[in-house]
């Protein structure tokens, strides 16, 4: 979609130049999504979009067929990322949230230093893999190979202008482990789309009507899926409803189980399922900044989840919500007991919950943020450049 763009009155060109090449897999989707909406709505800039996911389509699984799999997703990430590499030099800022792209970027830096290289991401270096929620498929590869990743990490972050990090946790292993000045750290989440996403309050349903329990995540078990599916067989399958939205729920499941496989980020099915439950449960395992965190707040459900990674950050305990640790089943069954008990509580929560995410996870706010940063990266790169010539 093409705005308006505000010019520069001298040269009738945009006054920003702003390229972003985002990874767009799975639950980064709806970061591309609320970004890219309230981006192009800032007229003073031009932003040129570059969606890439680690996801094989029909025709790259074809066309890349015989490949070890690391190999043809690695080209299948090349191609679509490289219309972006070949317009660098007219951007004057790239945000970038994708590793392969970094790569590329920091590599070409040697040779210029422009555009600026802004790093947004829910991520940060593993420096401490026993602290760090690593997924499965990293914890999984060989001593070497996570050295060399954290190596490959440090040059990277010794060669990025600005860290915008969905998370202040994030923020302070760039600072404390990867040396990163703070003056270059600017934690700022994208936030949700509040159009979308608008509270509908707490589900009010008929007296007789069980409660529903919600739990939203694509990779099952990583997320504690299966640690929920047995604490609610065994605690409150005759007193409960769960809902389960994932396309890796397992097929065979206890009564008053209900999998929802085809919901996709923002949409509207979604936003209404959200709305009819009570609260969100989410005992993962790995994670960094769920995105069903945020949704299910917004939506005025308390959550119960774990505190890995930054989700302590959005879930307040005792204020919007309960933080269990990870694996602990009683733990995670009291405090979903809990709140099914008291409905003044869920009611409580769930409001402060939404005002949470109005004061510090909307994305109308947020992104006007994240682009301001990228300007002063723009105008100071205007200064230096201008001052060497």
């Amino acid at each position: 979609m093409n705005l308006p763009v505000r010019s520069d009155v001298a040269t009738g060109e945009p006054r920003y130049r702003f390229g972003f090449v985002l990874n767009t897999t799975i639950g980064n989707r709806t970061r591309f999504e609320n970004l890219r909406k309230y981006a192009t709505r800032d007229l003073e800039v031009r932003c040129s979009w570059t969606p890439v996911t680690h996801l094989l389509s029909v025709d790259a699984s074809r066309t890349l067929r015989g490949l070890p799999r690391a190999l043809a997703v690695r080209l299948w990430v090349l191609r679509q990322m490289w219309p972006a590499l070949l317009t660098l030099a007219h951007q004057d800022v790239v945000m970038l949230h994708l590793f392969e792209a970094e790569i590329a970027c920091v590599a070409r830096s040697y040779l210029s230093r422009r555009p600026a290289l802004v790093s947004s991401t829910d991520e940060a270096p593993i420096v401490d893999p026993d602290s760090y929620p690593v997924y499965p498929n990293q914890r999984s590869k060989p001593p070497w190979r996570r050295s060399f990743r954290l190596w490959l990490d440090r040059w990277r972050a010794s060669r990025i202008d600005a860290f915008i990090p969905f998370s202040a946790w994030g923020a302070r292993i760039l600072e404390d482990s990867c040396k990163v000045p703070r003056e270059q750290i600017f934690p700022i989440h994208v936030g949700l789309d509040l159009e979308v996403w608008t509270s509908r309050g707490p589900r009010r349903g008929a007296s007789d009507e069980l409660p529903r329990l919600l739990f939203v995540g694509g990779d099952f078990d990583r997320k504690g899926g299966d640690l929920l599916l047995r604490v609610f067989e065994r605690h409150f399958s005759d007193s409960a409803e769960l809902h389960i939205v994932s396309s890796q729920a397992p097929e065979e499941l206890p009564g008053r189980v209900h999998v929802h496989r085809d919901l996709q980020p923002n949409d509207a099915r979604l936003i209404a399922l959200y709305a009819s439950c009570d609260l969100l449960v989410l005992p993962t395992n790995a994670d960094l900044v769920p995105w069903s965190v945020l949704e299910a707040m917004a939506m005025q459900l308390p959550v119960v989840s774990t505190g890995v990674g930054a989700i302590s950050e959005i879930v307040v305990h005792d204020v919007t919500g309960f933080i269990v640790p990870a694996g602990d089943a009683e733990a995670l069954a009291n405090a979903i007991a809990g709140l099914l008990s008291n409905g003044d509580l869920r009611r409580t929560m769930g409001q402060r919950g939404r005002e949470r995410i109005e004061n510090d996870f909307d994305a109308a706010i947020n992104v006007p943020r994240i682009l301001a940063v990228m300007k002063s990266l723009a105008d100071g790169q205007r200064v230096a450049l201008g001052a060497a010539t």
